[in-house]
Parts: C-alpha cells; structure tokens; sequence
C-alpha cells in the first residue's frame, strides 16, 4: 500500500518536472526571438519616387525609409531597366508615378522569391542608366537615383535647346560651337547664357508660403531671353529649360563649350533666417575671400546644390591650376565686376537693393576661367513681402528689363572684338565733330539729331564747360 502511493508520487513529481521543463524551453525560446528580433533589419519602404525629364536625361527618384543595396540591369525587346533592392517592400507610391510624358512609360514591382524587391522601368526607347545613393540632406532622406541618359549623350547638357515656355519666337533647333554672326553682315552675335538657378530635385529657397525658388527664378530667366531676344546683336540662349537638375559644372560647360558664350548670368533668389531681409543683390567671383559674411553664407548655400540636386561629389579640383589660367580668370573676373556694376545700377532703379554695390564670393556656378559671369538674387524669397513681389508678373517684369538694360549698357561699352556691338560702336566712335566759331551745342546736337543731355554726357562735359573753336566732339549714336 505505501508502495504504490510512493510510486504515485513520484511519477506525478515527474511529470510536472518534464511540464515545468517544457514551459522553461518553451518560455526559453520565446525570450530568444523577443532578443534577436530587433536584432533583423526591417525591410525599407519606397515612400515616394518622382520623376524629372530634361533634354537629354530623365531622373528617376526613389525616396527610401532607410538605406539600402540595389542591383541594376536592362533588358531590350522592349527597353526596360530592372532594379533588384534586397529587403525592400513594395508600396503604394510605385503605382503612383507620373512620368510626365517622358521616355518613362511604366513602373511595375514586385517581391521575389528571394525576398527582394524587383522594379521595372518600362521605357519606349533604349537609355543608358546609372545609379547611385545618396544619404540623407535637409530636404529629404535616403534616396536612390537613377539616371536614364540618351545613347550617346553627356549627362547633364541639352540634346538640342528648347525655347522657353513664354517666349513667342523659338530658338534656332541647334548650336554649333562657333558663334553664331549676324545676317546683317557687320559682326557675329553676341551669346548670353541665362541660367535659372537649381531645379529638379533641388527646390532651392522656399518662402513662407511654399513658392519655390526654382519655379520663380525660370520665370524671371525666361523672362530676361525675351528681352534680350529683341535687341539685334544679341543672342540669348537658356541653360535650364525646365524643371530638371542641371549640375553646377555642367551649367558652366554649357556656357563655354555648348553655346560659347561671351557672358553668364546665374538668376536666384535669396533666403535668410531673418524673414526681415529684403532686396535684390548682385555677385561675381572673389578667389579671396567674401565681401560680406552673407556673401559667403549665400555662396556656401548655392554651392549644397549638387549635394542636394544629386550629384556624386569629386572633392579633387576640377580646374587646373596655371598661370594662363589665373591670368584668364582675373581677366573674366574685372569684366564680371563691370557687368554685374551695371547691372545692379540698374535692378536699383525697379526693387530696393540689399546692398548698393556688386559684392563678391566663392560661387561654384561662377568659375569659368574666360567668360565674364554674375549671380543676380532677384530678392530675399524668405521674405513674405518680397515672396508676393517675386510671383507678381508686374515685378518680373520690371526686374528682367532692368537686367537686360545692365547687360545691354555693360555691351554697349565694351563689346566683344568682331560682334554687330563692336562694329555699331566703331562706327558711332568714328563720328566726330570739330566745332566751328559761334557754334553752340545745341545747334550741334539738333544738326545730328541727337539728344543734347546724351551729347554733353557723352563727351563728358557739364552745364559750366566752355566749348572752343576747333575743339572734338564725338556724336553719340541717334
């Protein structure tokens, strides 16, 4: 009897020993997992992908929740591009693409069965695409880029130039790298690159009100093509035809190698953390050091553009350092103080100016060693009044005449050996005349039908100067 309750005993103390034993292994490997779990990389998420077309490339954005690998190949018959990006999730935003009628015609994903995401470009042409990541900026958070460039093309400049939205005349289909020359048989055209700052990916400075420097300054760049369109001698020509990123030593490459221009105007908008500061300013190249403090905030800001736009940086120095070629900057550099001077002069007369004379600092956008280049900051973006003026039709207006008026003025006076502008400006220096005894000025200037302000000023005289018998006057231009 005590035998068998002994034997009961143990065998109940057994098996709850073996169900204890169990929970713990149990309760052992669920602690295990709870510990290693956070340990396993989430899968990322496409948040967003944007797509931007330029003349001779499209981008293709994808914003990511986090850093990731990918793999790129393309397949042909039909042209596609396939990306594999190894613990990724598909999403919503890769059925929600707007390829803006580029050479991008669908986005199709799905999951592997290895667990990677596969995407598909569908294109209806072949490109040659590139990659690469990016981390994350101010703006925006990890992404990956892709590419898409024509056969054949350099990334980053135009397959053939596009007239701008506003204006009523298109530009010639195509540019060959030598000036063009005036029909009119006296001397070539004189090329003015006009670039609209950032675009694409970069937005620039946003004010208060969400308006966006990259859509402000390509208005008021389109703007200032329509005026210098008109006047004869003169051909501009715009680096930035769209909303697209354009790198900032391609934009210069476009200016010297593409268009061969004899001047660059880089057009922007300011912003500073003071929403109280306003007006328009205007800077050159300093290989010394800024002119002011915001001079050298502005220029280390313009300067992110790539970073920001998407750009792999090269930290090795992209021009060679020579004699021939200091000499060719300082050359470029007092002929860009002279512009932008009379340029500024004239913004003055149209918008308050943030400071009244040209300023100067490192901008990247402005080193061509032998064209004469300006960045004009049309105004402070982050100021909200500034901000309503920048979109005015009205101000854009007054401020790409005003510019165009410096730009025409600085030309008029020192224009470029065999132009229309060298030509004019040797005939009207050649007129002359020697005065008579009892001639007056004002006889003078109404026999050459010239304004008798303009005659006194271009001879540099004033209301108390005597004029003499024999004396030289030069006749301005009627």
């Amino acid at each position: 009897m005590r035998l068998g309750k002994a034997l009961k005993k143990s065998v109940k103390m057994q098996l709850q020993t073996s169900w204890i034993g169990a929970t713990l292994a149990r309760l052992s490997l669920l602690l295990a997992a709870l510990i290693v779990a956070p340990l396993l990389p989430a899968a990322e998420q496409i948040s967003s992908v944007r797509v931007w077309n330029a003349p001779d490339n499209t981008r293709v954005v994808f914003d990511l929740t986090g850093p990731v690998t990918h793999q790129l190949f393309t397949l042909n018959a039909p042209d596609r591009v396939v990306i594999d990006i190894p613990n990724a999730e598909k999403t919503r935003a890769l059925d929600l693409v707007d390829f803006k009628g580029g050479p991008l015609v669908n986005v199709r994903s799905a999951a592997q069965a290895n667990g990677d995401l596969r995407v598909v470009l569908d294109l209806d042409r072949r490109l040659n695409p590139k990659s690469f990541l990016l981390k994350p900026s101010d703006q925006y958070g990890h992404r990956l880029v892709i590419d898409l460039e024509q056969v054949g093309a350099k990334a980053g400049t135009a397959a053939r130039p596009q007239a701008p939205a506003a204006a009523p005349v298109s530009q010639p289909k195509s540019y060959s790298t030598a000036k063009s020359y005036s029909t009119m048989g006296s001397g070539r055209d004189i090329v003015v690159a006009i670039d609209a700052g950032h675009g694409g990916e970069d937005p620039g400075a946003i004010g208060p009100s969400g308006t966006r420097e990259k859509d402000i300054v390509l208005q008021i760049s389109r703007r200032i093509y329509n005026v210098l369109k008109v006047e004869q001698g003169i051909k501009p020509v715009l680096i930035r035809t769209g909303d697209y990123f354009v790198p900032l030593a391609t934009r210069r490459e476009m200016a010297r190698r593409k268009y061969n221009a004899d001047l660059f105007v880089s057009v922007h908008a300011d912003a500073f953390d003071n929403h109280r500061a306003r007006g328009a300013s205007v800077f050159a190249l300093s290989r010394r050091g800024a002119t002011s403090t915001l001079a050298r905030v502005l220029a280390e800001k313009e300067n992110q553009s790539d970073a920001i736009g998407g750009v792999q940086i090269n930290n090795a120095d992209e021009m060679v350092t020579s004699v021939i070629y200091d000499l060719a900057m300082e050359g470029s550099m007092e002929h860009s103080i002279k512009v932008g001077s009379m340029v500024l002069r004239e913004m003055g007369g149209v918008t308050h100016l943030h400071k009244k004379q040209l300023e100067q600092a490192g901008f990247a956008v402005l080193k061509s060693p032998d064209i004469p280049s300006i960045l004009v900051e049309t105004g402070f973006i982050s100021n909200p009044t500034e901000e309503r003026n920048l979109k005015s039709q009205d101000h854009q207006v007054k401020l790409s005449r005003a510019i165009g008026r410096g730009i025409i003025a600085y030309f008029d006076q020192h224009p470029p050996p065999g132009t229309y502008f060298a030509a004019r400006k040797q005939q009207r220096d050649a007129q002359q005349h020697r005065i008579a005894r009892g001639e007056t000025l004002s006889e003078i200037a109404q026999r050459y039908r010239v304004d008798l302000a303009a005659l006194m000023q271009y001879n540099q005289l004033t209301t108390t100067d005597l004029i003499r018998e024999g004396q030289v006057l030069r006749i301005p231009h009627s």
